[in-house]
């Protein structure tokens, strides 16, 4: 994973292939009424769908609606408010469990398959 992608002299380094962004659903941060806001900063963050589906776990996994029940709006805000309190870098490192499918508890397998296709709703393959 590169980290930069301005190299110390200042000239591009090779990029990948990425698909296409989606949009923002909100602004997060210092949001209420009255806050001397100073800039609104994008960031665009390459996820993997196991970085999705821990985002998602993490931000919406206590709720007691069932994932396939939720909306693409829901899940895409979910992710990104999740990504202002989690360092990308941790969700990868997080992620990582998911790819150890056989150690996961078997009650649980369910609910986890189902994030996974509520991240597939939201974030459709190559889009």
């Amino acid at each position: 994973m590169s980290i930069l992608f301005s190299l110390p002299d200042g000239s591009p380094a090779p990029r990948p292939t990425y698909p296409t962004p989606t949009p923002p659903t909100d602004i997060f941060g210092a949001t209420d009424p009255g806050e001397d806001v100073h800039a609104v900063v994008t960031l665009q963050v390459a996820m993997t769908r196991d970085m999705l589906a821990t985002a998602l776990d993490l931000a919406a996994g206590n709720c007691e609606e069932h994932p396939d029940t939720w909306s693409v709006e829901y899940i895409r805000e979910s992710v990104e408010l999740q990504l202002t309190y989690e360092n990308f870098l941790h969700l990868e490192r997080s992620a990582q469990k998911y790819e150890e499918w056989g150690d996961i508890d078997e009650s649980i397998k369910p609910f986890i398959q189902a994030i996974y296709r509520a991240v597939d709703r939201a974030y459709p393959a190559g889009r």
